[in-house]
């Protein structure tokens, strides 16, 4: 049965024609329609099937949705949510961004009272892009976030939390601030380190039989420095209040690590390796 009877999905990448496929799939609106600003995006997503119609102007696209999914860049989203609050206030929208704390703010000190904004960030995703990696069934078993806002109408919360169980997604509340804090450990720092794993190791690709030496282990954990380079970028200045925070505690332990190794204390790197492989047992 639809939840909806015309979902919008801003952003037709990867997370937004994931979304628009799953809602096709479990059919939760009558109709699905798309909003990007490149007309070969948008043709390329009805083509594919994952929307029914779009248009390339968003103050047109929200006349005739009842939900809108904004699946932009951090502060594209951002700016379609002011659009949203100038010219349809009261229109049940979320927006997947990988930081919280700033589209939460703006809602808060933008919108009346009553609104129908909540944040949700999927813990899914890819290193690669565009409307042709979309994956139907990208948000099944995943987690996804929710960050309330203080000043949004009750059923609003329940609602979304709604729709993602409906595509098979499990969902946690938390506020704006703790969301990015603990994400700035758990996704982007490790981006950044990965990125900076193929830095360093792009000063040695001109040795003679270089590659040879990759290994699963290089490619494992570099497997995210693929990513796109304006999500990237934008997500660790919109959050880089916390990032740099997890920076000076991450030079904390490369410092202690880095003295073990010095001093040929072969015990303490032992027990810190044992140490650490308990907790990543856990996780």
């Amino acid at each position: 049965m639809s939840m909806f009877e015309n979902i919008g999905i801003a952003g037709l990448g990867l997370l937004g024609g994931s979304i628009a496929l799953s809602v096709k799939e479990l059919g939760l609106s009558k109709r699905i329609s798309g909003f990007t600003r490149s007309p070969k995006t948008l043709e390329r997503a009805i083509s594919l099937g994952a929307v029914d119609d779009g248009l390339l102007n968003f103050e047109e696209f929200i006349k005739d949705v009842d939900f809108v999914v904004l699946s932009a860049p951090i502060s594209a989203n951002i700016e379609l949510a002011r659009i949203i609050g100038r010219q349809k206030p009261s229109l049940l929208f979320t927006d997947v961004g990988s930081t919280k704390k700033e589209i939460v703010k703006m809602v808060e000190d933008f919108f009346p009272s009553g609104h129908r904004f909540v944040g949700s960030h999927p813990m899914a995703g890819s290193e690669k892009k565009g409307i042709d990696q979309a994956n139907p069934f990208l948000f099944k078993g995943k987690t996804v976030i929710i960050t309330p806002v203080s000043n949004c109408s009750p059923s609003t919360i329940e609602t979304i939390e709604d729709f993602w169980n409906k595509i098979g997604a499990k969902t946690v509340r938390m506020d704006a601030d703790t969301h990015d804090d603990l994400c700035a450990y758990t996704s982007h720092l490790p981006h950044l380190v990965a990125f900076l794993l193929v830095s360093v190791f792009s000063e040695k690709m001109d040795k003679p039989n270089a590659s040879a030496c990759i290994g699963a282990g290089f490619r494992d954990t570099t497997r995210i420095a693929a990513s796109d380079q304006e999500i990237w970028s934008e997500i660790f200045l919109s959050n880089s209040e916390n990032i740099l925070n997890a920076i000076e505690k991450f030079k904390e332990h490369l410092n202690k690590i880095e003295d073990m190794i010095e001093k040929k204390d072969a015990q303490s790197l032992k027990n810190m390796i044992e140490k650490i492989r308990k907790i990543r047992s856990t996780i």
